[in-house]
């Protein structure tokens, strides 16, 4: 008999239906957050790195050593900051330089680097700028 009543009592019905019904529904919302997650964590690396690699650019000796400096620095902080393999060969940088050369006296330089998110396949970029001293010699 107590058996019988159990089977026909509601105690627990509130803890079953939640499993069965929010569960599936917070599942695509997870999925989303950790998509979200990741390009705002490849976001950040972005914005970081084209102001580190435009500040190695402009304080080189030159624009050749500038070059070649800052394609260094791309790469290096790909790695440290722990790009996937796939990320660092979609990697790409462009700059845009009101003055030629590029380091020139009350210029402005512009970096813009993009790469493919691994995880999304969303493409990722940022930008950063930089002004020039008119007193640059």
């Amino acid at each position: 008999m107590r058996f019988k009543a159990r089977l026909n009592s509601d105690s627990g019905s509130a803890i079953v239906e939640f499993v069965v019904l929010a569960i599936p529904l917070f599942i695509p919302v997870f999925i989303y957050l950790s998509h979200f997650a990741s390009v705002s964590v490849n976001q950040e690396i972005a914005r970081s790195m084209a102001r580190e690699v435009l500040r190695v650019y402009v304080i080189s000796e030159g624009d050749s050593a500038a070059r070649e400096l800052s394609g260094k620095t791309t790469q290096l902080l790909a790695r440290q900051w722990q790009l996937t393999e796939s990320e660092m060969a979609s990697l790409q940088t462009q700059m845009e330089c009101t003055h030629f050369p590029c380091l020139s006296a009350n210029g402005r330089i512009k970096l813009t680097i993009s790469f493919t998110d691994e995880q999304t396949g969303r493409v990722v970029s940022a930008s950063a700028q930089e002004h020039l001293s008119p007193w640059l010699s």
